[in-house]
């Protein structure tokens, strides 16, 4: 018996949800395909677009800095930096000038030629006679054109010590350019390390006002949930915002300054290229002990640059003294010259002659005294000029003992009370949170927090500095090491 059972409404109505269900299943799996394909196209169809977005990429990162210890750059900057190359062309220039005083000392051989026209005859030579009463009287041709050449030399025998006290004045003076180099090199020297501690001091501070601004942010996150709650008064919020926007500015103002400082740095270190990215690398060392200031002192009069060229330069106007006095002596040298003279037929009478020569003064107007009392006074400038310096040298290096010590007292100092602003910041902040404190409280907390911080940091790096103006003082010089 064929029977035919009708299905019920609710078993279509479930039939119809699993068959739309499938559909939607169905349809969606490839549109997923599809979509993937497309995508998987779009990725390998132009390797023109995809090398230009890689390009794109690598332009936006930043160009890596080139990283520099404190030996590196002086190193660099001893090479590179123009004063300190300008000062080593100074030492080959006084070189040049001891082969110019030596070359005094040496005879001078000299050509000539020329051609001239008188409005008489002249003779081509003088009249010779060779016997007794004129009988082997030899006369000269005569023409009013008249062509000469010949050579001639000169060589000094005496010049009353001039000639060897002024190679003596060209030896000490490139000892001098010598001095000189020397102080150029030790003055860059410091004047570098100045400014790489003042960079090494304000990346510290940088760190320490970019910590005060993320604190303020938070604590501003504080105020505006207490603000919203009803908990705090909308005057904290803009004492806040005040605050954090002063904190800003300070971390701003330490970048421009650390920017500056860079910039600096790579004209001391005389980097053509000022676009070139560096930065440096502190590296923190133990401090060594001070030597007793009497041998500071004793070493600077014996090692300091500056003060061997004033000795130097003092010897120089005593050897000027000598040489204004020598002039009161004869000069003596010998000379001599071989030439030929012709007229229009260009027929060459030689002529020669040889001899010594001295010159003696006798009276000059009193220009030789004036001479020598001038350098005997410009000699009596030198000597004060040396106790100048003695004094000068003598200051200097008291005063780095002063600042050495000063920079030392406030690193202690402050080192100790870094500690305490950071509890209380700790402390003033809870309070706050828990409603028992106020946010003046709290900001003026975090505002000593940083003027602690930043008291730390420049005298500790003060104390560094301190030590490379000693070391400069007492005329030390800088061992570079692997560096060099």
């Amino acid at each position: 018996m064929n029977a035919k059972i009708s299905a019920s409404p609710a078993q279509v109505r479930a039939k119809h949800i699993v068959y739309v269900t499938l559909v939607v299943f169905v349809v969606g799996f490839f549109l997923y395909a599809d979509s993937s394909g497309a995508q998987s196209a779009l990725a390998t169809e132009s390797p023109v677009t995809s090398s230009r977005n890689t390009n794109v990429s690598a332009g936006a990162v930043k160009r890596e800095s080139e990283r520099f210890t404190l030996q590196e750059t002086l190193a660099y900057a001893l090479q590179y930096n123009p004063k300190v190359r300008i000062s080593a062309k100074d030492i080959e220039v006084e070189t040049y000038g001891i082969d110019a005083a030596q070359a005094e000392r040496m005879p001078r051989i000299d050509f000539g030629s020329g051609a001239s026209r008188y409005r008489y005859p002249a003779p081509l030579t003088p009249p010779v006679i060779s016997g007794p009463f004129g009988v082997g009287l030899d006369i000269p041709e005569y023409s009013r054109n008249i062509y000469d050449a010949g050579g001639s030399f000169r060589m000094p025998i005496f010049k009353g010590g001039r000639l060897y006290r002024a190679v003596r004045v060209a030896e000490i003076k490139k000892a001098i350019a010598e001095d000189n180099f020397t102080t150029s090199k030790q003055d860059l020297v410091y004047n570098l390390t100045s400014v790489f501690y003042k960079i090494a001091e304000l990346e510290k501070l940088l760190v320490a006002t970019d910590g005060n601004v993320r604190q303020l942010e938070a604590h501003k996150r504080d105020v505006e949930l207490l603000f919203k709650t009803g908990a705090v008064a909308y005057l904290d919020l803009l004492k806040t915002d005040v605050q954090l926007a002063y904190a800003i500015e300070q971390r701003l103002i330490v970048k421009n300054n650390l920017e500056s400082g860079y910039e600096l740095l790579k004209s001391l270190m005389g980097m053509d290229d000022m676009e070139r990215r560096i930065a440096i690398v502190y590296q923190e060392a133990a401090l060594p002990s001070l030597p007793h200031l009497e041998d500071s002192l004793a070493r600077a009069f014996d090692q300091r640059p500056e003060y061997k060229a004033i000795t130097k330069k003092k010897k120089i106007f005593e050897e000027r003294v000598k040489i204004a006095q020598g002039k009161r002596l004869p000069d003596v040298y010998v000379a001599g010259e071989y030439g030929g003279k012709a007229g229009d037929s260009l027929a060459f009478k030689e002529n020669w002659f040889f001899g010594a020569r001295l010159s003696m003064p006798v009276f000059d107007g009193g220009l030789i005294s004036a001479e020598v009392n001038k350098e005997k006074t410009e000699l009596q400038k030198v000597l004060e000029e040396e106790r100048s310096l003695k004094l000068f040298i003598t200051r200097e290096v008291r005063d780095a003992y002063l600042n050495i010590t000063s920079a030392r007292e406030r690193t202690e100092v402050a080192k100790k009370t870094i500690e305490s602003a950071k509890e209380n910041v700790r402390i003033e902040r809870m309070k706050y949170q828990t409603g028992a404190g106020t946010t003046t409280d709290y900001l003026d907390a975090q505002t000593d927090l940083l003027r602690t911080e930043a008291d730390y940091f420049r005298a500790y790096f003060d104390e560094e500095v301190a030590r490379a103006f000693l070391r400069k003082a007492v005329g030390e010089e800088t061992k570079l090491g692997s560096a060099q």
